[in-house]
């Protein structure tokens, strides 16, 4: 019996092994964590096994049974082909998929920091946090990377997520109405940024009319490279980003950093950001230059004061301003406004 089990232990392995690595190719990360728990099950009972025919005395074990005939083939057109992936074509194969993935959801093909998530289905914070977790790099790698998630699976991009901080993870999701939602999530133990400065930022996109395709074509996909900063703005921007409003508008001067990098199309974008201080609070401006077809550029400009009233009540102010302009700067038709638009974020 020992000699029969271990016979047949090595079809039932390598058929477990194509199950996971078409599991992963489909970014079914479930199945891939159950064939692989499957797998070490195998591994240590063929351990077992191995150990006890050692045990045995010599001549003592039984013959060696008939060879254990193979399961039939599946019929023409059962299962999915990605079950049956061999292993020297699982790396091929998941990067096909990975690609294929990246240019239904409105990515270049090959874009580095392009991730396709899973869908998140049921789960608490933490455990979104932790799928998240697993397919980003680690920190700070995790930085220059952007998810984008199809909740239902019909190709259609429904939100993305980026990491603004080590095992943090922000997720900008389109409503059923069009509105932008932001959530934040947090590894166990890691402090995720300020409550007010998430919803400050919701409340903006939706008071401005900012839709999920207009985000995600202006974040990084890629390293984000800096083209000057003064010694002033990392401060500012963490404090600004923590909701701490009064402390980031303490600037003896401006406080700005200009950068540029690629987008998930691979198109290269600038961003000018500039913090200074407002009366009671802080100001801070926003020049996002992102490429359009026919050689040209689009140009949006927002204008964001914020001031804390008290501890309850914060008042902001924000604008916005598309202009088309060519690529050497000119404007091209008129330009597009949203406010100034004021309202208050209550505790």
């Amino acid at each position: 019996m020992v000699r029969a089990r271990l016979a047949q232990i090595p079809a039932e392995r390598q058929r477990l092994e194509e199950q996971r690595l078409g599991a992963i190719v489909r970014f079914d990360l479930a199945r891939a964590n159950q064939a692989q728990s499957q797998i070490e099950a195998l591994d240590q009972e063929r351990a077992a096994l191995e150990r006890e025919l050692a045990s045995l005395p010599a001549g003592s074990a039984t013959p060696a049974p008939a060879p254990v005939p193979p399961p039939p083939a599946p019929a023409a057109g059962a299962g999915n082909d990605a079950d049956r992936v061999r292993c020297e074509d699982a790396r091929a194969a998941l990067d096909t998929a990975v690609r294929t993935r990246q240019r239904e959801l409105g990515a270049r093909e090959g874009q580095p920091g392009v991730i396709p998530l899973t869908p998140l289905r049921g789960q608490s914070g933490d455990e979104i946090a932790r799928m998240l977790a697993a397919q980003f790099a680690a920190w700070p790698g995790a930085a220059s990377q952007i998810g984008l998630l199809d909740a239902d699976g019909d190709a259609r991009l429904d939100g993305f997520v980026d990491v603004p901080a080590d095992g943090t993870y922000r997720l900008y999701r389109q409503r059923t109405d069009g509105s932008v939602a932001v959530e934040l999530f947090a590894l166990p133990g890691r402090a995720a940024p300020g409550e007010i400065a998430r919803r400050l930022e919701a409340e903006t996109a939706r008071r401005t009319g900012r839709t999920l395709a207009e985000l995600v074509g202006g974040w990084p996909a890629g390293a984000v490279r800096t083209l000057g900063e003064t010694a002033a703005f990392g401060t500012a921007r963490a404090r600004f980003m923590a909701g701490d409003y009064a402390d980031a508008g303490r600037l003896p001067d401006a406080a700005a950093r200009a950068v540029e990098y690629s987008n998930l199309r691979g198109e290269n974008v600038r961003l000018l950001e500039v913090f200074t201080p407002a009366p009671g609070g802080v100001a801070y401006r926003r020049v996002l230059i992102v490429p359009r077809p026919g050689d040209q550029e689009l140009w949006e400009e927002s204008a964001t004061v914020v001031r804390p009233a008290s501890y309850w009540r914060t008042d902001v102010e924000v604008g916005l301003r598309r202009q088309l302009r060519s690529a050497a700067g000119a404007a091209v038709g008129a330009p597009t406004a949203t406010g100034p638009v004021k309202f208050s974020l209550e505790r």
